[in-house]
């Protein structure tokens, strides 16, 4: 089975991306049956082909692109003609997120699923603003639409979630921002807010505009996909969201003086038909108060049964694992 594909990005986790598959194509034809191929990259500044040799050439552009070489990109084509003229299987999107308006993400979904390409993708975009419209969209047209990497990317939170159909979840609370949890541990170091972002931007740990983790628009749209997955069919703008710098400095040291620790919740009460992203202060008991670093947490309340999971969250090359896990999906889908 021949299964062509289209990149849409090149930023951290698209470069990653393609460096995985060209590492692993040739396991995932022995194993899986399937010949892969990445037959074009396309960014906003352009495009570029990679024809047979898809692999040698795909790591040379990861490299080049890396360094700040655009000159290989081409013009002459939109992304549509891009798409018709080449005619994948699949697409790869790892695209910023684009909340606001929900474009140009919303209508790259759309335009997709309308053709009948099959997605995976590592942006949150679509699903957290219209997840039951693409998911049924992509049901009629019977493509497959993968997104396990939009939520806790090295842990495995959208399965844990499909695990529980049928069983009655009364409550999501978790821990899914690992960008806001590092700047937290800086702030009871002592740091001030203002210092710790600065030391996360530096340290290329936030999104592009570090207010999408500090405002809350990141695991805001990470519950929404949760939420959604488990019934109750949420919106981004349906979470109410405080930001991270709502409680004081002082706060979130004497917290942790006194045995607790302040972290950045993102919760929704199904019963109460509660969605928040806030700071919240945790006993040490809690499951969620331990979590540090680069790790994130799920905490899910199941017919008066909690189930707790924790792990790791980015970088780039794990979202490009998990990916990668949802392409093995979609080749066992075709079988």
């Amino acid at each position: 089975m021949a299964v062509r594909t289209i990149l849409i990005g090149f930023g951290n986790v698209g470069r990653e991306l393609v460096k995985v598959l060209a590492s692993r194509g040739e396991e995932i034809e022995k194993i899986y049956y399937a010949r892969l191929s990445i037959e074009a990259i396309v960014t906003s500044r352009g495009y570029a082909t990679l024809g047979s040799d898809w692999r040698r050439k795909a790591i040379d552009l990861a490299s080049r692109y890396e360094k700040g070489e655009r000159g290989f990109l081409s013009h002459d084509k939109d992304l549509w003609e891009v798409i018709d003229d080449l005619s994948p299987d699949l697409v790869f999107i790892a695209i910023p997120p684009s909340y606001g308006s929900g474009d140009p993400n919303l209508s790259i979904y759309r335009g997709l699923i309308s053709r009948g390409v099959s997605i995976i993708t590592a942006d949150k975009t679509g699903l957290a603003l219209e997840y039951r419209e693409l998911i049924d969209s992509a049901r009629n047209r019977g493509v497959y639409l993968g997104y396990r990497a939009t939520v806790m990317a090295g842990t495995p939170a959208i399965d844990v979630i499909r695990g529980l159909r049928g069983r009655v979840i009364t409550t999501i609370r978790g821990i899914f921002n690992a960008t806001t949890n590092y700047i937290l541990s800086l702030v009871e170091k002592s740091l001030s807010y203002r210092e710790a972002i600065a030391r996360a931007v530096d340290e290329k740990l936030t999104e592009p505009d570090p207010r999408i983790d500090t405002e809350g628009l990141d695991p805001a749209a990470k519950l929404a996909i949760l939420a959604s997955e488990a019934g109750m069919i949420v919106r981004l703008n349906d979470i109410k969201r405080s930001p991270l710098t709502s409680v004081s400095e002082e706060h979130v040291r004497s917290a942790l003086r006194r045995g607790t620790r302040v972290k950045y919740i993102a919760e929704a009460r199904f019963s109460e038909g509660i969605l928040e992203v806030a700071p919240r202060t945790l006993e040490q008991g809690d499951p969620l108060s331990s979590i540090s670093g680069s790790y994130n947490g799920l905490s899910i309340d199941v017919e008066k049964e909690r189930i707790t999971i924790t792990g790791p969250a980015g970088p780039a090359w794990r979202t490009a694992n998990v990916m990668l896990t949802d392409l093995i999906w979609y080749i066992h889908s075709k079988i």
